[in-house]
């Protein structure tokens, strides 16, 4: 008496339910971070003009102006003298002779609480071949870039005269 044992085929089937699960999740970040990366990209260019904008205003010492592009929630925060000192003395360093700026790292969030926010870094240009950076925040108002803060950096050379 033989008796044939076949063993019973194991199925597959959680195996490729896993599988396709992890290529759902893949997919569906590697979407997310195609949007986000789609979304930086169109940002980019009204960030910079937004930038480039303040500095020229503080160039033609235009305090005014630079302070208008601010968002409301950063013009509570500090008074437009703190804008004015920033052209008076050697403080004016920081603007002087400004030529162009360039957005090099930005990071853009959506958020419930905040709405879209962007976080900046890049760099300055300057007559004379002086190059600073900047690191700064903005937020999208009324479908509008507005300056939440900005932090410019120069070589100390730049500061003599």
């Amino acid at each position: 008496m033989t008796e044939d044992l076949q063993q019973p085929r194991k199925s597959h089937r959680k195996l490729w339910l896993v599988v396709g699960i992890v290529i759902g999740v893949i997919v569906i970040c590697g979407g997310i971070f195609a949007l986000m990366a789609g979304k930086v990209a169109v940002e980019k260019a009204p960030i910079e003009s937004v930038l480039d904008s303040f500095m020229k205003c503080m160039v033609a010492k235009d305090v005014e102006s630079a302070y208008a592009l601010f968002s409301r929630s950063a013009q509570r925060q500090f008074p437009i003298s703190d804008l004015q000192k920033l052209i008076e003395g050697n403080n004016y360093a920081l603007f002087e002779g400004y030529q162009s700026l360039s957005v090099q790292g930005i990071e853009v969030t959506v958020s419930t609480n905040s709405g879209t926010v962007a976080t900046v870094s890049g760099t300055t240009r300057y007559d004379d071949g002086f190059q600073g950076t900047f690191n700064g925040d903005l937020e999208k108002v009324n479908g509008k870039w507005r300056l939440v803060g900005i932090h410019i950096t120069v070589p100390p050379d730049k500061f003599q005269p």
